[in-house]
This record gives C-alpha cells, sequence and structure tokens, in this order.
C-alpha cells in the first residue's frame, strides 16, 4: 500500500514540477494547473524519502561490483559508463524540485519545522553523495526552469559547504519541531535519532574531506567540529541505526534488491566475489561469526568437479574456488556464462533479507528465508563507530581509536547476528565473537605504524559494511585500504574508477555540461594517481 502512493504521489509531483519549472509568472496563475499550495506537504515528503532510498539503493548496485563484494564481470570502463547513473541523475534533481517546495512552503508554516529538516538531511546526504561519485555538479544554476535551461556546474567543496549549513539548520528545526510528519520511514518521529543522524552525517563528511582541509565557510576547524558533533550526541546505539527497511510485498515489489537477484526461479546471475568470501572465512584463524548471515550456499556439489571453475592452477587467479563449497568468481573475471545458477552461492540472510546457511544446500526459492524483507543499511551506529576511530587516530579527535575499533566491530556483530532468528545448532556464539575481536584487537595492538592500524580499522569497516558499498567506495579513495584487496583478472591496465561519469542523458540536456574522465578525482581525493586497483 506505501509504494503505491508513493507510485501515485510520484505521477502528482511529476505534473507539480513541469507545471512549477514551466509556468510564465508575469501573467496570472492558469486555475487548471496545480501549484505548490496545492499539494500535501507530507505527499512531498513521502516522495523525497522514497526517492532518497531508491537514489542510495542504485548507488549500492553500482558500487557492490567494483568494490569486491559481488564479483566484477568486465572491467572498470564498463561499470562506470556513462549510461550507468541516469536514473539516479534525474531522481536527485526531482527530489531537489520536491525539497525546493517543500522549503517554500515550510518558510512561512511553523507546523512543517520537522518536514522541512527531513527533507533537507535527505536531499542534502543524496547530493553529498552524487557530489562523491562524480566530482562538480549542477546546483546553484539548477532547477531555476526556463531562466536557467543549462545550469552550469558548482565547485564540489561549495556543494559540501551548503550541504554541511543545511545539516545545521535542520538540527536547529528538529530541536524546536512541535508536529510530526504523518510517515517517517527511517525513524518513525523520533526527535532525538534524527538529530543524532544529522550530527553523524555531519561527522562522515567532515571526515571524508580530511586529507584536503577544505576551506569550508561554515566549519573554520574540523577537528574542533567532530569533537564538537562527538560530544553534542551521534549515533552510537544499533536502536539509532539509519536505514531503509524492505517487505516481503511482490506486487509492487518491495523486497531487497539482493533477494530479488539471489532467489529467482531463474536462479542467481551474478556471483559473490571470491575476495569477500576469503575475507570471510580465511583472513583470520576462525571464520568471521558473519559468515552464514551474509551469504548461503544452494548446494552441496563440489563445484571443482562439476566443472564450472576453470581457473584451477592458474597463477592469474588469487583464489579461483576458497573451499567448503563457496562458489563464486575473482574480481574482474569475464569469464562467465556457467550453467551453475543453482550451485554458486548467493545473498544471505543479511541484510537482503534472505536464507541463513544452515548447511540447507538446496536452492535459493527452495529455501526457509525471510521473503526479501532486509534492510539497505546508510549510517548505522558501527560505521560511526570505524569513522570516529579513523578520525581519533588520524586527526586526533575525541576518543581512543582502539576503544572505538572494538565498539565498531561489536555493534556490527550484534546487528546482524540478530537480525533474524536462525537455527541455533549453526548461529555464532558469545564466544565466537569474542574470539574474533580479540584476534582483530591484537593484531592492531601489534600494529607496527599508524598506517598498518588504519589498514585495520577500514578493513574492518568493510566487512561490516555489506550491504553498503557507498561507504566501502569512499573509504577505498581515501585510504587505500583494505591493503590486501584484490586487483582484476581481466584488464588490468584499465584504472580503477576515481569518478563516475556524467549520465548520458545529462550530458545531452545540458549544454553546459562536459564529460570527463574516470580518472578525475573528486576534491577530497588527493592521493596520487594510480594509488588503487
Amino acid at each position: 500500500m506505501t509504494k503505491k502512493i508513493f507510485l501515485f504521489t510520484s505521477i502528482v509531483l511529476s505534473i507539480l514540477c513541469v507545471s512549477c519549472e514551466l509556468k510564465d509568472f508575469d501573467f496570472q496563475d492558469d486555475p487548471s494547473q496545480l501549484t505548490p499550495e496545492d499539494v500535501s506537504p507530507d505527499f512531498l515528503l513521502n516522495e523525497v524519502q522514497y526517492q532518497f532510498q531508491l537514489i542510495m539503493r542504485e548507488h549500492v548496485r553500482n558500487t557492490d561490483d567494483i568494490m569486491r563484494y559481488e564479483a566484477m564481470t568486465d572491467s572498470y570502463s564498463d561499470v562506470v559508463s556513462d549510461d550507468v547513473l541516469n536514473l539516479e541523475w534525474s531522481s536527485l534533481y526531482s527530489m531537489r524540485i520536491n525539497d525546493k517546495i517543500l522549503q517554500e512552503l515550510a518558510a512561512s508554516n511553523e507546523d512543517l519545522k520537522f518536514h522541512s529538516a527531513m527533507s533537507k538531511l535527505l536531499t542534502g546526504y543524496a547530493t553529498a553523495t552524487m557530489v562523491d561519485y562524480v566530482g562538480d555538479i549542477p546546483f546553484s544554476e539548477a532547477l531555476q526552469g526556463l531562466s536557467s535551461p543549462n545550469p552550469k556546474t558548482d565547485d564540489s567543496v561549495v556543494i559540501y559547504d551548503s550541504v554541511l549549513m543545511d545539516i545545521d539548520d535542520a538540527i536547529a528545526d528538529l530541536n524546536v519541531a512541535t508536529v510530526k510528519p504523518f510517515t517517517d520511514l527511517y525513524f518513525k518521529g523520533d526527535t532525538q535519532k534524527w538529530i543524532n543522524f544529522a550530527r553523524s552525517l555531519k561527522l562522515k563528511m567532515l571526515l571524508q574531506t580530511r586529507l584536503v582541509n577544505a576551506n569550508f565557510s561554515s566549519v573554520p576547524n574540523i577537528v574542533n567540529e567532530i569533537n564538537n558533533l562527538i560530544a553534542s550526541g551521534v549515533t552510537t546505539t544499533g536502536a539509532g541505526d539509519f536505514q531503509f527497511s524492505y517487505s516481503t510485498e511482490i506486487s509492487p515489489d518491495g523486497r531487497h534488491f539482493y533477494f530479488e537477484r539471489g532467489y529467482s526461479t531463474n536462479g542467481m546471475f551474478e556471483y559473490i566475489s571470491n575476495y569477500f568470501m576469503y575475507m570471510l572465512k580465511d583472513s583470520k584463524d576462525e571464520p568471521d561469526p558473519r559468515l552464514r548471515y551474509y551469504v548461503y550456499r544452494q548446494s552441496d556439489t563440489d563445484p571443482v568437479a562439476t566443472g564450472f571453475i576453470i581457473c584451477t592452477g592458474n597463477p592469474d587467479y588469487d583464489y579461483c574456488y576458497v573451499g567448503d563449497l563457496y562458489s563464486g568468481i575473482d574480481h574482474g573475471d569475464e569469464r562467465t556464462g556457467r550453467a551453475d545458477r543453482f550451485l554458486r552461492t548467493i545473498y544471505g540472510l543479511y541484510p537482503g533479507g534472505g536464507a541463513f546457511d544452515a548447511d540447507n544446500f538446496v536452492t535459493a526459492v527452495e529455501s526457509p528465508n525471510l521473503g526479501g524483507a532486509g534492510i539497505l543499511p546508510l549510517l548505522s551506529a558501527s560505521y560511526v563507530k570505524f569513522l570516529m576511530a579513523e578520525s581519533a587516530l588520524t586527526l586526533g579527535t575525541t576518543g581512543d581509536p582502539a576503544v572505538l575499533l572494538e565498539e565498531g566491530i561489536r555493534l556490527s556483530m550484534d546487528k546482524v547476528l540478530n537480525f533474524s532468528p536462525v537455527d541455533p545448532a549453526f548461529a555464532a556464539t558469545t564466544t565466537d565473537v569474542d574470539n574474533y575481536v580479540a584476534e582483530v584487537m591484537a593484531s592492531y595492538a601489534n600494529a607496527a605504524s599508524d598506517a598498518e592500524k588504519l589498514d585495520i580499522i577500514i578493513t574492518e569497516s568493510y566487512l561490516a559494511g555489506f550491504g553498503n558499498s557507498i561507504a566501502a567506495y569512499n573509504a577505498y579513495r581515501r585510504t587505500g585500504y583494505p591493503s590486501n584487496i584484490q586487483e582484476p583478472v581481466d584488464n588490468v591496465s584499465i584504472p580503477f574508477p576515481r569518478t563516475f561519469l556524467y549520465p548520458k542523458e545529462a550530458i545531452n540536456a545540458n549544454t553546459s555540461l562536459n564529460q570527463k574522465t574516470t580518472t578525475v578525482k573528486v576534491f577530497w581525493d588527493n592521493n596520487p594517481d594510480g594509488f588503487i586497483k
């Protein structure tokens, strides 16, 4: 029902937004046309909320393979081509139009402060994410209709600064708001959770810029500001995790996109990355307690014996097959097309709402699963702890990085291992978690340098961040970690995409927007060319 409301709202708002942009304000309003005053603020906010998760979901889809969660089965130039971000781009500017109308309504209505704050935060998050993916985008001249049909790009630092100021404004509005929106898909009207999320979002953005000492007019001292945010209160418990929840609804489809990919009667066409499964299964003395929750084995047939694993003994492959029936492929291997869709390892219980691996060894569609009722984890307490650990280590901000690292790991374990009841015979135990944590913390204590310590922090953030490859993509460009991340099997000369290309539809529609290369870096990435693979 909720998705049907959103679909209806999208249609209404599409008419509204076109009307608002094309109307000639030198004449009287046409009574047959909708105006901002005619639309419900709750409906506007519903659409902003829905567009936000759509944009972030698609960014995760686009980045899962280049960040080695899902196996990349083509080249970097293919996965970041100019047709990849068309939906995200158009949805972002549609979202910004809706936000603009909502802010105009809120300017003269004190009862809309909560609406305004939510919209600013979601729109700002989506806008900053697009900057992280492509760099400079049309901003100040955008959404002006016929007065600016070909808006020029703004400097990314200026856009970040504007979003940071919007976050401050949103926090101020939330502190005095008295009327809650009709629908809040993220925190169900909990003011404090929204405020903590807002501070966490600001912390994330500021830490992201730590390499370049960005000249923000709103933040003269990043270290002081991060300390102030932590002291004021950020997201530190799982109850405050910022995420979008999916359902088991099939028509219209409200299921998690991992479930859609892996639990079809046609089988799974993608592959889980061998690197990711190696990191979970073999990179430490004992398997990661999250392994059976993250991925699911459909078959107990030895994949080597089937003849589908054709890389055995080939030195170009780092893993080929990681063993124990975990069947995927290596990063950048283009030798696909195998008839093993019901044999390969697929997405599991967390975060996609699939099956827990209790040695069932039945196909996805036959498995006991959650029917797609998963989550899109975007700014969780564990992620915030890893950000704080990185900040404490590299900038000297509040907290002990070792303590924050352990807290981040334990928060992730608690969330994943309690996502849904599972077969107790195969469930991870407290001892499993304690042993894992002890090994990581021993490695951290024995690290010879801060660089090695940072590698451990980012690697643990990477493993905890399954389902949010946006965070991993940003961290990889910012730090170069995990340091052992697998390089492509094929097309090794094609550089890792420091940014995505502008979408083709945007280039065709805007004569001021010129295409760039994928080696162009976002403003906060001052690492050298060839820094990452």
